[in-house]
């Protein structure tokens, strides 16, 4: 008898967690987002490099340094560089250094950088310790990519960063944290976003898989979690955010307009004490993306995201495994545990499905834990085939 009730409860729920497994799409569905932080950062202002479309790679860095030049009197911050930079400009190299004191003007830029790899001959670069507690196994290791030019690095801060597409071109993720050794490190995303409501990542910390932000007084101010590879999701279920764009050369020519007194084609003034990325969005320097909405760039991807966590980030974390199968065991075994009746039992499954989803929910809010609507269903049909499984084993019919 008993092993017929352990045969019964373990065969439910094995088809509770097949049946939860396939939801896995839908498992942030119907799930309320975690807190937005106390000081919403204001959507970055975007600086395109369209307009030098035709002209051969790489482009000149005076066309950089005009821009920086223009936008300094403006005091945007953070300023950060989302373009690689990593060789010197062969036809004019002073314009390296002209582009590094131009930098210099801003309070420490952020430029994507990461390490490379420990080989012979190669440089290695040590980025920026990010503070962390537990395991950083499955966190993206930060090796083996591009790092800016030797000359640029002296006025700015590097920061990881690498994004891969997946499957059909579609990126899903953003990184926000990256493993150096035994070290994480902030991404570039994160450097910018978190200076933009002024968190310390000094006094931050990854504490398992939620990255926390403070002040530089140690007060928190925002929880986001992190999936095991340390990235958050993309909403491209959202419509386009209203951040403002512009190109290199018109906001060269907006400055010059408002020197002498002629009514500019952008308000530069809107970009004071603002985050402001220059980005590329050409193939040469940034593939295109597929997405829901059509063909998008990096930034638009980076805009959602930033855009998401400002708003509250979604729910990424799964459930612990423990969690998972001890709650489609215990479903089983309440099934078992019923008398016979079928309005009952369908009762008594709706019942689970309820309080699995309202205990998902409450998880997701809190703790950034997605799976409910995958799990309650699961428990849910773990409940409703235990007894059948066990009166069937018991007719004798399988030997």
């Amino acid at each position: 008898m008993n092993t017929r009730r352990i045969t019964a409860a373990t065969v439910a729920a094995c088809w509770g967690l097949l049946l939860a497994t396939i939801l896995v799409p839908w498992s942030r569905l119907l799930l309320p987002s975690m807190a937005a932080p106390t000081k919403a950062p204001p959507l970055p202002t975007i600086v395109t490099i369209e307009d030098l479309a035709g002209e051969p790679w790489p482009w000149p860095r005076l066309d950089l340094t005009l821009l920086l030049r223009a936008v300094s009197p403006y005091r945007p911050a953070p300023v950060g560089l989302l373009l690689p930079l990593d060789a010197p400009d062969v036809l004019e190299p002073v314009q390296d250094d002209q582009l590094s004191r131009t930098l210099s003007a801003f309070e420490a830029p952020v430029l994507p950088a990461v390490a490379f790899r420990e080989e012979a001959g190669a440089e290695k670069l040590n980025l920026t310790p990010f503070p962390h507690r537990g395991s950083l196994g499955g966190i993206r290791p930060a090796e083996g990519f591009l790092a800016p030019e030797d000359s640029l690095r002296r006025t700015s801060h590097l920061t990881g960063w690498k994004v891969t597409p997946e499957a059909g071109r579609h990126v899903h993720r953003i990184p926000l944290v990256f493993r150096q050794g035994d070290q994480a490190v902030p991404s570039w995303f994160l450097e910018m976003y978190a200076r933009a409501f002024e968190a310390d990542l000094g006094r931050s910390e990854l504490s398992g898989h939620t990255v926390i932000l403070r002040d530089d007084q140690g007060r928190d101010l925002q929880k986001i979690p992190v999936d095991l590879r340390g990235s958050v999701p993309v909403d491209w279920e959202s419509p386009d955010p209203a951040a403002a764009k512009m190109e290199i050369r018109s906001v060269v020519l907006a400055s010059e307009q408002e020197r002498i007194g002629v009514t500019p084609v952008h308000a530069l003034g809107s970009i004071s004490k603002k985050p402001l990325i220059v980005a590329g969005t050409l193939p040469e320097v940034d593939p295109a993306i597929d997405s829901p909405w059509g063909q998008k760039s990096m930034i638009d991807a980076v805009l959602r995201a930033w855009n998401r966590l400002a708003a509250g980030p979604l729910p990424v974390l799964h459930p612990p495994r423990w969690a998972i199968l001890g709650t489609v065991f215990v479903a089983a075994w309440v099934g078992l545990l019923l008398p016979a009746g079928f309005l009952l039992r369908l009762g008594s499954a709706l019942g689970m499905a309820v309080a699995v989803f309202v205990i998902g929910w409450l998880a997701a809010r809190f703790g950034g834990y997605s799976g409910a609507l995958p799990l309650s269903l699961g428990s849910a049909w773990a409940l409703l085939l235990s007894d059948p499984l066990l009166r069937w084993l018991e007719t004798g019919h399988v030997r």
